[in-house]
């Protein structure tokens, strides 16, 4: 049985973070138990793209700070690593840094940014279809990693969290062959928690402050949830934040592949829970919109037998509103199947040839792209 801590933090102010996170190491066994003199850590928060902290979509650079700073009063060196989507080059890394405040953060606190564009290939024997991975040079380097992810919805795999923060262990251009090589979700769900078990983080803090619900993981909206969600095995960190956000773990594809192979259970009972927050029905949130929960759960029942031919029909697809559009293109460069081209100056899709993966929308730094379900799904979905 394995011990998650449930912080309560009401707000990204320093004091308030700081506290959550020393109560938090305080319940794991102490900070000394990760961190000695000169122990290599790398922090990898989601920094999926350029984003201001306060839209939620990426980790909030307090925690990044207030824990840069315990861990090296503690003796360690810090890094703060990432693979933001998109292309994985010095200048892009500079704007994500500093679009989401996380060049500040390390500014304050000391933390060093990672500029080492260098990958390595690390050996995973438990990986199903991922026995080998290439991952990002510093995280193979690091004594100690502490994956950072943050509470948001999904559009693809419907919940991103701790297991699924580990993608971005993986160089950009390597992550869309992944998604155009395992465009099945399950397969994908299967290839992140290769990644996940390859790369191995020490500890998995989550900043459940403000989570992202509605059309995550970049342009859906805020919810306050108030806490920080903590421990050592990221599959019972996931399963801690889909209870807390009233989420059934067996729609998300990454939890549902994890349970098959054993990973973790289906539920929280074998969880020892800690921390301020550790009675989970009192800290429970109503109304967090999963968006592709029902689409998942309907999908396995009508994927068998002659069935199998709705499928398609019911499936999302992205839709652009050329209205919001600025022309930039990251659409179409962050498209792994290449079938987004540009019109003049505005997006068009080949949606024939579309495997699903909502990079584009995730990608858009105009929150120009949606995902529109077929009336039939929104039928069969309806409450």
């Amino acid at each position: 049985m394995g011990k998650v801590v449930v912080e309560k933090c009401k707000s990204y102010d320093p004091q308030e973070v700081s506290r959550a996170l020393n109560r938090m190491f305080e319940a794991l066994g102490g900070v000394e138990k990760y961190i000695k003199k000169g122990t290599r850590v790398v922090l990898k928060p989601n920094l999926v793209m350029k984003r201001r902290p306060e839209e939620a979509a990426t980790t909030h650079p307090a925690i990044v700070r207030e824990l840069s700073k315990i861990l090296m009063d503690a003796g360690a060196t810090v890094l703060i690593a990432e693979s933001p989507g998109g292309l994985y080059t010095h200048g892009r890394l500079a704007s994500v840094y500093r679009g989401c405040g996380i060049a500040k953060a390390a500014e304050e606190s000391g933390a060093k940014l990672n500029y080492d564009l260098d990958e390595t290939e690390v050996d995973n024997p438990s990986g199903k279809y991922l026995k080998r991975v290439r991952v990002i040079k510093p995280v193979a380097d690091a004594d100690v990693i502490i994956n950072l992810p943050k509470l948001k919805s999904h559009g693809q795999m419907v919940y991103t969290g701790a297991v699924k923060n580990m993608f971005g262990a993986i160089a950009g251009p390597l992550k869309a062959e992944y998604h155009f090589r395992m465009s099945d979700y399950d397969e994908f769900a299967n290839a992140l928690i290769d990644i996940f078990l390859s790369v191995k983080p020490t500890l998995n803090i989550m900043d459940a402050v403000t989570g992202m619900d509605g059309a995550g993981p970049t342009a859906g909206d805020p919810k306050e949830i108030g806490l920080i969600i903590a421990g050592e095995d990221g599959f019972e960190v996931d399963l801690a934040a889909l209870n807390i956000v009233r989420a059934d773990p067996m729609d998300v594809p990454i939890m549902r592949q994890a349970y098959a192979r054993g990973l973790c259970q289906k539920d929280i009972s074998r969880i020892d829970f800690s921390g301020s927050g550790a009675d989970l029905d009192t800290v429970r949130v109503d109304g967090f919109r999963m968006p592709g929960s029902d689409f998942t759960k309907t999908l396995r029942f009508f994927d068998r037998g002659i069935m199998k031919h709705l499928v398609k029909v019911m499936e999302p697809r992205p839709v652009f509103r050329h209205s919001m559009c600025i022309g930039c293109s990251e659409c179409a460069r962050s498209c792994p199947a290449k079938v987004i081209e540009m019109k003049d100056g505005k997006p068009a899709v080949d949606l024939k040839k579309c495997i699903r993966c909502f990079c584009c929308q995730e990608l858009c730094p105009a929150k120009a792209v949606y995902i529109r379900r077929n009336f039939v799904m929104d039928f069969l979905t309806r409450k």
